[in-house]
């Protein structure tokens, strides 16, 4: 397709800082030190708000034509919600680290990779960087009534065929409601479309529109197949391809308010630093405009306002698991239709000789219930109330071998309180607050356009949220709004 050719010129191959595993492609640049001047001249500059896959994209191809840029971040790493748990630094996430078995990255984030021509696979192509395909070395297992077993066990099970078959069809729906509403499937079979329907997405099969997640599939150009990184952290990935563009990120500075009232821009942070710009991009999670993290002066328009309100971003948890023995099959690799956890994955499938980690995702109204077992006064993002409920259902499914296997710190005699796990809480996470983005009822992919539409040359939108070429809620989603919103900024300057 034309974009995805666009986007592959359009990148400027780094292999600079990557893990083991990773063959350095040769360097180059747009921009020679002997050249006359910058591509695009332009006496003014643009602030990028938020340093996750969209902003450092935005702001690397902006950068790489001569533009002033910086970017603004609110936490204290870049990245977004591409996080990895070998980048952490925290105690608790060392100490897991440490005490894991596991010889492959864990993902606290994104950690597959929808679509090997997507934006997102492109760059791990250009990169070198080895991949599994999910489909070639694993199936997934599907739990109905406390069993669980693969697909082609349940072929005789009217259940199991209704939800497979509505969420096969899905692209080609054109009802409206709910995914629970338009799916109609029997009680039984709830948990498994919940899982696939609704946990899949970013939330509940209660709450995402059935119609927009529709018609994001049916604007799918790249291939459906879905892959991980075999020995390099996605973390890793994303900041080596950007790496010329760190320099300009400042860390820490988390904006509050944006007045863009004047010809230029002002933008205070929450220690009352200022900076000025005379354009902004705005790459920040959707949970950050719909709670009004940044407050705008003048205020945001009824029509970006109207937008963004038919969408939703809910919360969300990452798991994280070690067993000493597999017990839920060698060639799984997803395990849907939990009530408790509707999407646990076999995070070594198909690249690691360990196969004993469960990483585990929990979106929605699910994720409401377990967050809220955390104690605030906890310091930390374990949460072992949450983690038992999880046990319990494994236990449950796959008669008591949870408990069983499951790895525990053996310098902690107190059984009740040793197990090895992981909890990241992407709620809690003060610049992020949740998810992804999901359609909700009556949501089409002209809201994201209207959300993402500029606004007097001045105040430009990307992030996942504000694709509409059918891969939001993705990195690839991510990369793809900072492709648009990049255009969008030159075309201001230039006037072409």
């Amino acid at each position: 397709k034309s974009g995805s050719v666009k986007r592959r010129i359009a990148l400027k191959q780094i292999g600079v800082g990557l893990s083991a595993g990773v063959l350095a492609p040769q360097f180059f640049t747009s921009c020679k030190k002997d050249d006359p001047g910058p591509e695009v001249p332009y006496n003014g500059n643009v602030v990028v708000i938020g340093a996750g896959a969209a902003g450092l994209y935005a702001a690397d191809i902006l950068r790489s034509k001569g533009i002033a840029v910086t970017v603004l971040e609110a936490g204290s790493q870049p990245g977004g919600r591409v996080r990895s748990l070998r980048n952490q630094t925290e105690s608790q996430y060392q100490t897991f680290g440490n005490d894991s078995l596991a010889d492959f990255p864990v993902e606290l984030g994104s950690e597959i990779i929808y679509g090997l021509n997507s934006s997102w696979g492109e760059i791990t192509t250009d990169l070198r960087i080895s991949t599994v395909d999910l489909g070639e070395s694993s199936k997934p297992s599907y739990v109905l009534s406390n069993q669980a077993k693969p697909g082609t066990d349940w072929q005789s099970d009217a259940d199991f065929n209704a939800v497979q078959n509505f969420i096969n069809g899905l692209p080609s729906y054109s009802g409206g409601g709910t995914i629970q509403s338009a799916a109609n499937v029997s009680s039984r079979a709830q948990a498994l479309l919940n899982s696939q329907g609704g946990n899949f997405y970013g939330s509940s099969s209660d709450k995402i529109g059935a119609s927009g997640i529709a018609e994001s599939l049916k604007a799918i150009t790249h291939d459906t197949k879905q892959l991980t990184m075999r020995s390099n952290p996605q973390q890793d990935v994303l900041l080596s391809r950007f790496v010329q563009v760190l320099p300009n990120v400042k860390l820490n500075t988390v904006v509050k308010s944006i007045d863009w009232s004047g010809d230029i821009i002002k933008i205070t942070d929450a220690n009352g630093g200022q900076t000025t710009a005379t354009k902004i991009i705005i790459a920040v999670p959707l949970s950050i405009l719909k709670n009004g993290g940044i407050t705008f002066n003048p205020p945001l328009p009824g029509s970006t306002t109207s937008a963004i309100a038919n969408f939703g971003m809910d919360s969300s948890i990452r798991l994280i698991m070690d067993f000493k023995k597999n017990f839920w099959g060698i060639d799984t690799s997803y395990i849907w239709g939990g009530s408790t956890v509707p999407q646990y994955f076999n995070a070594g499938a198909g690249r690691s000789q360990f196969y004993r980690t469960l990483s585990i995702t929990i979106n929605g109204p699910k994720a409401d219930q377990l967050s809220a077992l955390k104690k605030e006064s906890e310091k930390d993002e374990q949460n072992y109330a949450a983690m038992l409920q999880v046990l319990a259902e494994l236990d449950a499914v796959y008669a008591g071998q949870g408990t069983q296997f499951v790895r525990r710190d053996l310098n902690n005699t107190d059984n009740s309180k040793n197990i090895l796990h992981l909890v990241k809480d992407w709620k809690r996470d003060q610049f992020i607050k949740g998810s992804n983005s999901y359609p909700l009822v009556g949501a089409t992919n002209q809201h994201r356009k209207d959300m993402a539409t500029p606004l007097s040359n001045k105040l430009y939108f990307a992030g996942e949220a504000t694709d509409a070429t059918g891969d939001a809620g993705t990195v690839s989603g991510a990369l793809n709004s900072a492709f648009r919103v990049s255009e969008e900024v030159v075309k201001s300057i230039t006037g072409a």
